[in-house]
């Protein structure tokens, strides 16, 4: 196992580096770079200024020179300065990365608690109303777009209850309460989203694990229904919808942005669609740099996963 993990580990290196050629290189195509945006925003257009800005910021160099700048940067620990902000990219990712982690941890935890529930019991209440309950609840929360329901939470909590969203971070360490009604709103919504696909792949895998040699077997020994189905049904089950949940931590981490913005957190999600509005390409490689990783590693720890879900599984 501890070979296996290393060589995965050797592995990503030249999958971050691909990915970060091809980001570095669709950056470069868009028409327009940070030096006219703030121009646009300043209503400036003076060329000679352009170019002085330019070399400032290193962007009069042939983007594959820029790209070995920042790539040696990033070995040696300076990923450069945000265009905009000012600040170190580091400094940027390490205030907004933590408010994503726990927003993705929140929802994750919200969509599993919810989804695993009912998908049991429609796989074993298979074809009652329990499981055409089951499946309306997923097929609904598939369907229904973040935003619109992040925008009902937002107007009938108003309505009803008088509820604003928070408009400034506040720390669970300093104010736990605070913190808990700023981000379980949002983490609701993404949370409902998740469990929608997980619930249907639960059911599906549940069904499928509960027709198989090993149950009937353990039933023939004698062994209650409800340790056939949890100690023998569920845990086989479990691999596909561990392989699911890998694919959704980096979408949950990345893609919130409508909920981030709806919800007014300044999370990684709502920092990489403002850093790509305004060329910000310091910023954006950073981000991009950070989720690649995070994707990786959690498809790294999926398949280690697998072995302690299955015995049968060995990684040599």
């Amino acid at each position: 196992m501890q070979r296996y993990i290393i060589r995965r580990l050797i592995y990503l290196i030249p999958t971050i580096i691909v990915t970060t050629m091809f980001t570095f290189g669709l950056l470069r195509i868009m028409p327009g770079d940070a030096i006219v945006a703030q121009m646009a925003e300043s209503r400036g257009s003076d060329p000679a200024l352009m170019e002085k800005l330019r070399k400032e910021l290193g962007l009069d160099v042939p983007a594959p020179v820029q790209y070995v700048r920042w790539i040696s940067g990033v070995v040696t620990g300076d990923w450069g300065k945000s265009y905009w902000q000012n600040k170190p990219v580091t400094e940027v990712i390490g205030r907004a990365l933590p408010i994503s982690f726990e927003l993705g941890f929140l929802a994750l935890s919200i969509g599993l608690i919810i989804a695993i529930p009912i998908g049991v019991m429609s796989a074993i209440y298979q074809d009652t109303w329990i499981d055409y309950l089951g499946r309306s609840i997923s097929i609904g929360g598939i369907s229904i777009p973040n935003f619109f329901l992040a925008t009902l939470v937002i107007i009938y909590g108003a309505v009803w209850f008088g509820w604003f969203p928070p408009m400034s971070y506040q720390s669970p360490l300093e104010n736990p309460l605070g913190n808990l009604q700023q981000f379980l709103p949002g983490a609701t919504v993404l949370g409902l989203s998740a469990s929608a696909s997980n619930m249907r792949m639960i059911r599906t895998t549940m069904l499928e694990a509960m027709r198989e040699d090993y149950v009937r077997t353990a039933r023939a020994k004698g062994l209650g229904e409800m340790s056939v189905i949890y100690k023998h049904a569920f845990r086989n089950a479990l691999i596909p919808v561990v392989t699911l949940l890998g694919f959704q931590v980096a979408g949950v981490i990345g893609g919130s942005v409508i909920v981030e913005s709806v919800f007014a957190i300044n999370g990684i999600g709502r920092t990489y669609i403002d850093a790509v509005t305004q060329r910000d390409y310091p910023l954006v490689q950073g981000i991009l740099l950070i989720l690649v990783t995070v994707s990786l590693l959690s498809n790294l720890m999926v398949d280690i996963s697998y072995s302690w879900l299955d015995p049968r599984i060995r990684y040599s």
